[in-house]
């Protein structure tokens, strides 16, 4: 879900990226702050990407992309694409009837449908002023809050975290290389690796 608020800020949510707990704290502490959710093939969703944040639903409200500070998480794909497979599969738990490299080969073909959750996320973050890290979640947080003028509530929850080893001890060969070619731009962008 995108942020969209009168203190001058977009919040741009990337698929797991931290984002839902970002988006509460806002929510709570902002009276101001309005999701924004957008029709697409007949369905709302609520990962809306930057640019037509830009180029349609700002100039629709009659307001001014520059004038806003826009903002939004990314996160190391490798460990992403886990979590995707724990929290879309297993419901936050290991799943019992598909395995992360089987995951993987339905999720990350060639031709296969791009959905939000496995989207690389330089397409969601086009023309924004920051563009924040997962690994350094706290601190680029209390930055955030800070910097768009919102209190960050003290019994913040981190929603939707899944519980599981280090993501490379899930990888072989040919999946690290599978999920490095499918975000291949992320990766080169912001200058990610396997195993850090």
């Amino acid at each position: 879900m995108t942020i969209l608020s009168t203190k001058k800020y977009v919040f741009i949510k990337v698929y797991k990226t931290g984002g839902t707990s970002i988006l509460n704290g806002m929510l709570f502490n902002d009276s101001s702050a309005r999701r924004i959710q957008r029709i697409r093939d007949g369905q709302a969703t609520f990962h809306i990407k930057s640019s037509y944040m830009k180029e349609d639903l700002i100039p629709k409200l009659g307001l001014s992309w520059d004038e806003y500070f826009k903002f939004g998480f990314v996160r190391n794909p490798w460990d992403r694409e886990l979590s995707n497979y724990f929290f879309n599969s297993g419901k936050l738990k290991p799943p019992e009837d598909i395995s992360f490299k089987e995951w993987l080969n339905i999720n990350l073909r060639k031709g296969g449908l791009i959905d939000d959750h496995n989207t690389p996320q330089c397409d969601y973050l086009t023309d924004v002023d920051y563009i924040a890290r997962f690994e350094n979640y706290d601190e680029e947080v209390k930055y955030l809050f800070a910097k768009i003028g919102v209190d960050w509530a003290q019994n913040y929850k981190h929603y939707n975290k899944t519980d599981h080893k280090p993501y490379w001890e899930y990888y072989d060969d040919a999946d690290i290389m599978k999920v490095h070619q499918w975000y291949e731009k992320d990766i080169e962008m912001y200058n990610y690796e396997f195993g850090e």
